[in-house]
């Protein structure tokens, strides 16, 4: 299993801030937080863009399937998600 790095869970962090307008910190996102509290406020629109910009900035696709099985109920699960299907994260992980 691909867990993320990070310097790939950093980048995502505030890739986060950036996309969500979270109006907080990277440093200040956890992996326990839930994506649907209010301090990230998640939702399918969001997530479509959140998941397209770290495509952009990573290279690579996840594909719809991957997203609907992974359970992703906090930052955590988003940042294995990614890890696992993002080139650079893979590549940083010893997987190529």
């Amino acid at each position: 299993m691909i867990g993320h790095d990070d310097e790939v869970a950093r980048r995502v962090r505030e890739i986060m801030v950036e996309v969500l307008d979270l109006g907080l910190s990277p440093t200040e996102i956890r992996d326990d937080i839930s994506l649907y509290s209010p301090v990230i406020r998640l939702d399918s629109l969001n997530l479509l863009h959140l998941l397209m910009a770290v495509e952009e900035e990573f290279g690579g696709h996840i594909e719809d399937e991957d997203i609907m099985e992974a359970d992703l109920e906090n930052v955590g699960d988003l940042l294995t998600l990614i890890g696992r299907n993002v080139p650079a994260a893979a590549t940083r992980d010893g997987a190529a």
